[in-house]
């Protein structure tokens, strides 16, 4: 009895917490980001080249790329976020090898233009532990995620002679942590951790991704800062006719603002 109306008496004194922390909001990310990995797609009798995106389409120069993301805080429940990011390359290069990609074949010394995209939507649920006052300003807060990624990568390669053109897209459940620490009332840092491995009905896929950031909060319902994220993933869907591969490291520093109220 003792150990449950301690128990009550915790959750009580942390509610006003959570209830201060209400809030729904939406963020913007500029993500100056370098991409590099292999694309790959399989059909025919040509079957298909592990085609560095790099060394043999110079698709690897950092670019500027756009993410937003909405999320919302539940009481007593966690928040719930939902977003989407692109990563989109264009390519002109004469060969140095040849090269097959779905199903067409593309010879040394001949000049290729390339397209590689890539789509990911996520949906993430946050539990959140109470938050850890430390001393009279700092404050920890620890969650525990669980969520769903749904990659899409497409790629493209033609020539005067040839074109191919394949895509995949999988979806994977993902778990992870974020923690964060309000340094002032007007800084905050963030770190979050989440991903896995999966595969099903011959589609294999895996996701990794990570990023750090310090936001400034000059009002209570604007913020902005700087990070930096790094993804690591790859869809490896198994279609009719074709097999189509994507792996591949994103990472670059971010720009970010949002709003929240």
């Amino acid at each position: 009895m003792t150990n449950a109306v301690a128990a009550v008496l915790v959750f009580l004194a942390a509610a006003p917490a959570f209830a201060q922390d209400e809030h729904v909001g939406a963020r913007v990310r500029e993500w100056y980001a370098k991409m590099d990995g292999d694309i790959k797609s399989t059909g025919g009798s040509l079957g298909g080249t592990s085609i560095n995106l790099a060394s043999d389409l110079s698709l690897d120069s950092s670019q500027w790329n756009t993410e937003v993301q909405v999320y919302g805080h539940i009481p007593f429940f966690g928040k719930i976020y939902a977003g989407w990011w692109m990563i989109d390359r264009h390519g002109d290069e004469i060969l140095s090898r040849t090269i097959t990609f779905a199903g067409q074949s593309f010879t040394a010394s001949t000049e290729v233009k390339s397209d590689v995209r890539l789509d990911v939507g996520y949906l993430t649920y946050e539990f959140d532990f109470p938050s850890i006052p430390v001393g009279d300003l700092l404050k920890w807060e620890l969650g525990l995620q669980v969520g769903a990624r749904v990659i899409r990568g497409e790629g493209k390669v033609d020539s005067v002679f040839a074109s191919g053109s394949d895509s995949g897209t999988i979806g994977i459940p993902v778990i992870g942590g974020h923690a964060a620490v309000q340094i002032t009332p007007f800084l905050r840092a963030d770190v979050e951790l989440v991903g896995l491995e999966f595969s099903y009905s011959g589609h294999r896929g895996h996701y990794l991704e990570a990023y750090g950031e310090i936001v400034g909060q000059p009002l209570p319902w604007v913020f902005a800062g700087v990070g930096y994220k790094y993804v690591s993933l790859g869809v490896k869907a198994h279609l009719s006719s074709t097999d189509f591969d994507l792996d591949t490291h994103i990472t670059g520093l971010y720009v970010t603002a949002g709003v929240r109220f």
